[in-house]
């Protein structure tokens, strides 16, 4: 692995971890936390995204440690990423949405037994909203953790994969064709 895509792996987990905050600080049912793992994956393959979720998780864990059992869910997001950078889902935002839409059903399928046996579905503040109100419709509690990880993870990663899009759109031609994926992610290649 070259020392670009080895200097990419902090860069983008700072980018994940940047935005996270970001938005656990204004309580917002998102968590953009995977922002990093897609980017990364989308540049430079999923070797780089994977490592990218993985740094990703553990420094979030350092300042919320409920955050490290979901170090599984950045692996399948990493992956799940370099699938849609392989088939050009990032050309632009009409390919974007609705793959970022398939990743929020994958990830909330993956988060909520994590959620629900590990912390018996304690989550972050914008998420219990959306489980308060799965309750509130008479939802078993398994059903209402997944009602509420399904709601945010749904937007989540929509908004995330729209976000990366215009990021690797906005990346010069010359800079992006210096990392692997980069080009075939947009569809350039």
């Amino acid at each position: 692995m070259s020392i670009r895509l080895l200097a990419l792996i902090p860069v983008a987990a700072a980018i994940s971890l940047a935005l996270s905050a970001a938005v656990e600080a204004v309580a917002l049912p998102l968590f953009l936390d995977t922002t990093g793992t897609i980017l990364a994956t989308a540049l430079a393959g999923p070797g780089v995204g994977i490592a990218t979720g993985v740094v990703t998780s553990a420094v979030n864990s350092l300042r919320n440690p409920t955050f490290w059992p979901f170090v599984v869910v950045q692996i399948i997001v990493a992956l799940y990423a370099w699938i849609a950078a392989r088939a050009g889902l990032f050309r632009g935002l009409r390919t974007a949405v609705p793959a970022g839409l398939g990743l929020g059903v994958i990830a909330s399928i993956t988060s909520t037994p994590i959620s629900y046996v590990v912390f018996g579905c304690t989550t972050t503040s914008g998420i219990a909203l959306a489980t308060a109100v799965g309750k509130a419709l008479g939802l078993s509690p398994l059903g209402a953790c997944f009602f509420g990880s399904f709601v945010s993870d749904f937007g989540d990663k929509a908004v995330t994969f729209a976000l990366v899009t215009s990021v690797l759109h906005a990346l010069p031609r010359r800079t992006a064709a210096r990392f692997p994926w980069a080009l075939r992610a947009i569809g350039a290649s």
